[in-house]
């Protein structure tokens, strides 16, 4: 572990410390839970900092270890480095504003106050630009990618980024147009996602897409498969998340 920690930091230091700055703020949110009752639709007001939290920490850590596939001259180029001022911005916003509305006892998402409203849109914006930019990476891994990595590895990382960017911004888009993450529930499921029990949580399809970053490349990992199964599996993992997106829009539950 500690081998894999500073390659992160070698690979791509800025990425590296933001990981375990969503760590440490994971755990400031842990803690006020534990020390604030206070809840948002059954849940804890501190529950969506903490999950955007533990997610932002392997997103952050995986376009890190994504950076070190880039040959030399992109990982220099101003696409590159786009991508990380683009990344760091948006996950910035979405933390400060997800936190302190939680802080407050306030929605983040979908809120009925003036301010909630207005910042609804940006958050969307904030949202759509952290999905791009890890299609962007990806992209950038497929294009100009270390000719020293082998093919196969190159073609899960990057289409697994590609694929994240893609379906984040479709199961994205579907949770914004549907003015909820709920189809016909009211029940939160059970920590730590909280997906409904008793209607369709487009929720569930969204995690499916975004972590596309991790799967494919680990399907890679496990299998060392040659380009045409990882590409089978990509397919499969981005079908996979169109499935459950078509599921949970005809209100069917998928959370125990």
């Amino acid at each position: 572990m500690r081998g894999f920690l500073a390659e992160l930091h070698r690979r791509q230091p800025v990425l590296a410390w933001a990981g375990w700055a969503m760590l440490a703020w994971l755990a400031l949110c842990l803690l006020a839970m534990a020390l604030d009752g206070r809840q948002i639709g059954g849940t804890s007001v501190w529950t969506k900092p903490a999950k955007f939290a533990a997610s932002l920490l392997p997103w952050f850590w995986t376009l890190a270890w994504a950076w070190g596939l880039l040959a030399p001259a992109a990982r220099r180029g101003a696409l590159a480095w786009l991508v990380l001022g683009g990344t760091l911005a948006a996950a910035a916003l979405e933390m400060v504003w997800i936190t302190g509305r939680g802080a407050a006892g306030l929605p983040s998402h979908f809120a009925t106050d003036p301010i909630g409203q207005a910042m609804f849109g940006v958050m969307g914006a904030a949202a759509t630009l952290l999905v791009l930019m890890a299609g962007l990476l990806g992209v950038l891994v497929l294009a100009r990618g270390e000719a020293a990595q082998p093919r196969p590895w190159r073609l899960a990382v990057g289409l697994g980024l590609v694929v994240t960017g893609v379906l984040g911004l479709v199961t994205g888009f579907a949770i914004g147009g549907a003015g909820s993450p709920l189809v016909g529930a009211a029940t939160p499921g059970l920590p730590p996602f909280f997906w409904s029990r008793d209607g369709g949580d487009l929720r569930v399809a969204h995690f499916l897409a975004v972590h596309a970053m991790q799967a494919v490349p680990g399907f890679w990992l496990l299998t060392r498969a040659g380009p045409r199964l990882v590409a089978l599996a990509t397919l499969g993992w981005g079908g996979l998340a169109l499935g459950a997106l078509r599921l949970a829009q005809a209100g069917v539950p998928l959370s125990p």
